[in-house]
């Protein structure tokens, strides 16, 4: 037995949006020989530069530098991570947590940034005071990266 259904619309319309942010600049955070205590910060701007508004997610992607991911996973566990938008303004804590663990933060929806807005977004990193010696002289490169929904 078949089943068929059909629906017919004449009032219908579609429309283009697109979805876009902007961030900038690259490079934000450049520090190098962190010692257990140390925290540093940096701030990018994000642009919402669609034709909507829209919301968008943080994540850390980390690699290994110099050393085998293993080594460099400890580190990644190690590190603290905060993210606040809008630091100066209503500041508004996306994460807080380890290095390793800021994936697609804040919590869905994610940070609403209405069309034609911007804002700072502020990323501080730490070696927290009770680092032992396992993370001494390891490296790791992380790039900080944002996905813009709708």
């Amino acid at each position: 037995m078949s089943f068929t259904a059909q629906s017919s619309s004449d009032d219908s319309s579609t429309t283009n949006a697109s979805v876009d942010i902007n961030v900038s600049p690259d490079t934000i955070i450049t520090e190098t020989n962190l010692t257990p205590g140390d925290d540093v910060t940096g701030r990018v701007n994000a642009d919402n530069t669609g034709s909507i508004d829209h919301y968008y997610f943080v994540s850390a992607d980390w690699a290994p530098e110099n050393f085998n991911a293993s080594r460099t996973a400890v580190l990644a566990n190690t590190l603290t991570a905060s993210v606040i938008s809008d630091p100066d303004g209503t500041p508004e804590t996306l994460f807080t947590g380890i290095l390793s663990d800021l994936i697609d933060r804040p919590d869905s929806p994610g940070r609403e940034l209405l069309e034609g807005t911007d804002e700072d977004v502020e990323f501080t990193v730490g070696l927290p005071d009770d680092a032992g010696n396992l993370v001494q002289a390891l490296d790791i490169s992380v790039d900080f990266v944002f996905v813009a929904v709708d």
